[in-house]
């Protein structure tokens, strides 16, 4: 029943309230979510992406790819992936908002690029260590990634885009 005025609607339905979901509901995703970086294997997240899922990276002066599709983020790490072994992200804080359905993450990475990528490029100084700021938009369970803004060190990240120019020119 619905209260109209002062009178009842028969046949109504009760709204459902929806509660969110829990602190380490969040945090369990954004850490499943996080580990697709140690193989870059595309597969490895599907089950925490939503089909609607976007990923974009700022700051714009970074002038990285993106808006990303899933399947266009898929298609980002395979391309990726051909060069780099592992991009291991490792979480130096979180924040959980489960009101929001937000997960904010401070991680730092060191790719890995292929032995066959550092034996042609032998001169070449491949070490990196980035830092980034992750915001996850969760779906209304917590359970899948809906929307990612990832922030990005635009210096460094200078520096890692040209590291895998010059990998994507060695393995052709």
């Amino acid at each position: 029943m619905e209260v109209q005025g002062s009178h009842l609607k028969e046949n109504s339905q009760p709204e459902t309230l929806v509660c969110p979901p829990t602190s380490e509901t969040l945090f369990a995703t954004a850490a499943e979510y996080l580990a697709v970086f140690k193989t870059l294997d595309p597969s490895s997240i599907t089950h925490v992406q939503t089909q609607d899922y976007t990923h974009e990276f700022a700051p714009q002066s970074a002038n990285l790819p993106g808006p990303f599709s899933l399947d266009e983020f898929a298609q980002f790490l395979s391309s990726i992936r051909k060069v780099i072994n592992s991009f291991n992200m490792n979480a130096r804080d979180t924040w959980v908002n489960p009101s929001l359905r937000q997960v904010v993450i401070r991680a730092c990475s060191a790719p890995t690029f292929w032995d066959e990528v550092k034996a042609g490029g032998s001169k070449i100084d491949w070490s990196f260590e980035g830092e980034y700021i992750f915001i996850l938009h969760l779906d209304d369970k917590g359970r899948k990634v809906r929307k990612v803004l990832e922030f990005v060190d635009s210096k460094g990240t200078e520096r890692l885009m040209a590291l895998i120019a010059q990998a994507m020119s060695i393995t052709g």
